[in-house]
């Protein structure tokens, strides 16, 4: 995935959402290795390029008219707002999909607002590329958000641009548990939150949860927690 060469006269919101990726900005001489998730704000003005890190990544980019900061330069995220910004990112090219006059002025406001959560380099006080630590938490973060397009641990990996592999030993270093338990114990909790609190089926509740069928989720409820979901709701709820 080649990227640019290129000099724009707006702001260019880099962001990378899988895989890895090298920048040089000619004019300042300087270099960046950016690890989903995470971006750069390149500034109005300024020469870059660069590719992808081996042979895969996956990026978006948003340009944009702002009247500060001024160019020539680049921004990055300030610590620990990625997975916000990429929320952000991930609404903006929502709206970009209603061309009405209402949601491009949300849009306008949206993108003005994600300036505010990037600095500096030499204000940041971590890495652009987070700590083995950090990246796992990101990912973890985000599975536990949307846990219905987690249908495998490759899912999880692809969220910080690493294999199904490179995961499994990432947790295993951190936590000394396996991934692929970790992800089932997300999404046996998210399910109990679910059967305690709302009228969602088990089918529905299984879907929801990233399971193919409503017996995965049986069979996993009952072999963890020693009753079946329908059990489960009685017993949170006896009187429902």
């Amino acid at each position: 995935m080649p990227i640019g060469p290129a000099q724009w006269a707006f702001h260019d919101l880099l962001w990378i959402h899988e895989g890895s990726v090298s920048l040089h900005f000619e004019g300042l001489e300087q270099s960046l290795v950016l690890t989903a998730p995470t971006g750069v704000l390149i500034l109005p003005g300024t020469a870059f390029s660069g590719g992808a890190i081996k042979s895969y990544a996956t990026a978006s980019i948003c340009h944009f008219i702002a009247d500060h900061p001024a160019g020539p330069g680049f921004l990055v995220p300030n610590p620990g707002e990625e997975l916000h910004i990429q929320n952000l990112l991930r609404l903006s090219l929502e709206l970009a999909r209603k061309p009405d006059e209402a949601n491009a002025m949300r849009r306008k406001r949206l993108l003005l607002a994600i300036l505010d959560c990037f600095g500096p380099p030499s204000a940041v006080s971590q890495p652009v590329a987070s700590s083995q630590n950090e990246r796992l938490a990101m990912a973890w973060q985000q599975a536990d958000t949307s846990l219905r397009k987690m249908r495998t641990l490759s899912d999880v990996a692809a969220l910080i641009g690493v294999h199904e592999s490179a995961l499994r030993s990432m947790h295993r270093n951190v936590h000394q548990t396996s991934a692929g338990t970790y992800l089932r114990e997300l999404r046996l909790k998210r399910a109990e939150e679910l059967l305690a609190t709302t009228g969602y089926t088990v089918r529905e509740v299984a879907r929801l949860v990233g399971y193919g069928h409503a017996e995965t989720l049986n069979s996993a409820f009952l072999k963890s927690r020693g009753r079946t979901p329908g059990q489960f709701r009685h017993w949170s709820n006896p009187f429902a």
